[in-house]
């Protein structure tokens, strides 16, 4: 119980660090750019977390022995999936942007738990946990689709073009699951989740470097070091560094599917909350007594299949 309440107050995080790196994003007018500053910051709190607790910045020969050799290109995963978010909203609309990405999420990461991909621990699907997915869903539609089914905009790309795209959604929601999974292993691995964490961040750091090098957006750093943007736009690499480490510590504890769904039930709540009194500047929106309705639906999912899955 106490696991599933930390990885809410997570999600309760990430609404938060979407705002700043959203408000970031305005600052220097570059998407990859907010992306690498937001990465830079969680990079150089972890080492500075791991400076204090005296643990070793860089895995021991040992480490990189015994780890698969696909989980060192675990931050290479994040400039895929930031890529493909960049994409959805003005490919497929709001609407199948946030929800495709979510229910493949949600469901890879039960396939995860099940076959014990990624080296995490098996827990079997079963039809109580199965029973725990369909209630998940239902959740999710009644706070993230009904509610924007009027209000969403109608994207029509042509048929062919319009499904790659629905695709490379699905593709982004499993990935996001596959990173927590690979992350929560490496940090077995390693025996250290604030270790792996900091290798997580390294890596995608200096892949974002190169990309915004690419692209020459890098140039427009300066922007951020201004003082035209509130203080709380840093807050978004602190969140982002604090949001990966409970991957690390907690899926090898409840595995991928409570997490994740914890996570986003934390995630939808809060954005909830932000929007009915429009916080750190969001559009203020009534919330619906249907919406509060599918949270209870979604936590009574997440708590039937943490019960069924003891392994």
């Amino acid at each position: 119980m106490l696991y599933i309440l930390i990885a809410l107050v997570l999600g309760f995080c990430t609404p938060i660090q979407t705002a700043a790196n959203s408000r970031m994003r305005q600052l220097v007018s570059s998407a990859p750019l907010s992306t690498l500053i937001s990465f830079a910051v969680s990079t150089i709190v972890l080492v500075i977390v791991a400076l204090i607790a005296s643990i070793p910045l860089m895995p021991s020969q040992q480490a990189f022995h015994d780890a698969p050799w696909w989980s060192w290109f675990i931050g290479v995963i994040p400039l895929i999936t930031i890529t493909i978010a960049i994409h959805l909203f003005k490919e497929i609309g709001q609407l199948q942007a946030m929800v495709i990405p979510m229910f493949s999420q949600l469901l890879f990461s039960l396939c995860i738990d099940h076959f014990g991909w990624f080296g995490a621990r098996v827990m079997p699907l079963g039809w109580q946990r199965a029973i725990g997915a369909v209630l998940l869903i239902i959740g999710v539609t009644l706070v993230v689709i009904i509610p924007r089914l009027n209000s969403s905009a109608k994207v029509d790309n042509g048929g062919l073009r319009q499904l790659l795209w629905q695709l490379a959604a699905v593709l982004s929601g499993c990935l996001s699951a596959v990173v927590g999974a690979i992350l929560a292993s490496l940090g077995q691995v390693i025996g250290s989740a604030i270790q792996a964490t900091t290798v997580l961040f390294a890596i995608a750091t200096v892949v974002m470097i190169v990309f915004c090098c690419i692209n020459g957006s890098v140039i427009k750093i300066r922007k951020a070091f201004t003082n035209d943007g509130p203080w709380w736009i840093w807050m978004g690499g602190i969140l982002g560094a604090i949001i990966v480490y409970g991957n690390a510590w907690l899926i090898p504890l409840i595995g991928v599917s409570v997490f994740m769904m914890a996570l986003l039930i934390g995630q939808l709540l809060l954005s909830l909350l932000m929007e009915r009194n429009g916080w750190l500047g969001a559009p203020k929106k009534r919330i619906s007594w249907i919406q509060y309705v599918g949270i209870l639906i979604m936590l009574a999912g997440v708590f039937l299949i943490k019960i069924y899955g003891a392994s």
